[in-house]
């Protein structure tokens, strides 16, 4: 069964196969490039920034099990994740987290005592934008349990068992963060 965009009728999607069937990507992509300046009047530039901000998102996306670890905190574990595993500068942590690069090599620092090795991650089923961590307004911890149960719409328990922490202490950091949120 084909899945197809629900904006996308049924008969345009068999033309879209047909006619893009034996495309090359050059020919996908320029063809695309067309659609958007045509359709949509995005210049080349404004493409290429959707590009990069794409790229850039997918760069930083954190997959959930680095907030398994008993060691880290959930910055040290970001932190080190960025660093060692995504290749980022400390000024490109910082800036993607709201941080100050002192506080990012800091953090980094004091992740390295507490656990030298890389991460060996099994893949995981759910991410974390990185980019969330932004905003100050909530905890680190808080805004990762706000987003796995409001945008992912995980249970608590389900929330504790991904970041390894007691049940009890989710429900206590949700409800913390749904105090906040409200104000």
């Amino acid at each position: 069964m084909k899945k197809v965009l629900p904006s996308l009728h049924e008969e345009h999607h068999d033309f879209l196969h047909r006619y893009f069937a034996n495309a090359s990507k050059e020919e996908l992509f320029e063809a695309f490039l067309k659609h958007l300046n045509n359709d949509h009047k995005l210049t080349h530039a404004e493409v290429a920034d959707l590009l990069n901000e794409a790229k850039q998102h997918e760069a930083t996306m954190l997959p959930i099990n680095i907030f398994q670890t008993e060691h880290l905190s959930a910055l040290e574990a970001i932190v080190k994740f960025l660093k060692e595993t995504k290749g980022l500068t400390f000024h490109d942590i910082a800036t993607i987290l709201n941080r100050n690069d002192r506080t990012i090599w800091t953090t980094y620092a004091k992740s390295r005592k507490k656990m030298l090795a890389h991460f060996h991650l099994l893949p995981s089923k759910y991410h974390v934008p990185a980019k969330l961590f932004a905003t100050r307004k909530l905890s680190v911890l808080e805004t990762i349990t706000t987003y796995l149960r409001h945008t992912l719409g995980l249970t608590l328990h389900d929330i504790a068992q991904l970041l390894n922490r007691d049940d009890r202490t989710i429900w206590t950091v949700c409800s913390r963060a749904d105090k906040k949120v409200n104000k």
